[in-house]
């Protein structure tokens, strides 16, 4: 599927009122996903039951999403560094804490990390801190 067509999942299983912000943005932007930060996103999903990857045009490289069965958005690689997670309110002042950036136009449930820099700050951003990111989504999103 070329990434200027009509993504069809949309119209399907993830058209969902909670992820409108999200599927705005992705058919605003379409955008890319470096194969590093695809790679840390399954990764921090590892061990997480019954979810979903999605990802409109793997051979170039298109975003990739992960969802419950129920098509709830929770978790987004995007671009070249962008790990994101769709937090509830009690873990954003944390994760903004420890390097999240609240994402603006995705409304202030999505917080986005930089795995990759500033290199001072990596500690943070540990596959192990990434996988709790993960798993506060995922139960978010139930």
């Amino acid at each position: 599927m070329s990434l200027s067509g009509p993504v069809e999942e949309f119209d399907g299983l993830l058209n969902r009122l909670e992820n409108r912000e999200m599927i705005a943005f992705l058919k605003r932007y379409q955008p890319s996903a470096h194969a590093d930060i695809v790679d840390l996103l399954i990764k921090s999903a590892e061990g997480l039951s019954d979810i979903h990857f999605y990802c409109p045009d793997t051979d170039n490289h298109a975003y990739y999403i992960v969802h419950t069965s129920e098509g709830v958005m929770f978790a987004a690689a995007i671009g070249m560094s962008g790990l994101m997670y769709k937090l509830p309110e009690q873990g954003i002042k944390d994760a903004l804490v420890k390097g999240g950036e609240i994402i603006a136009e995705l409304g202030e449930s999505w917080v986005s990390f930089d795995p990759f820099w500033p290199e001072e700050n990596r500690e943070n951003f540990s596959i192990k801190n990434m996988k709790h990111w993960c798993k506060l989504a995922f139960d978010a999103s139930k």
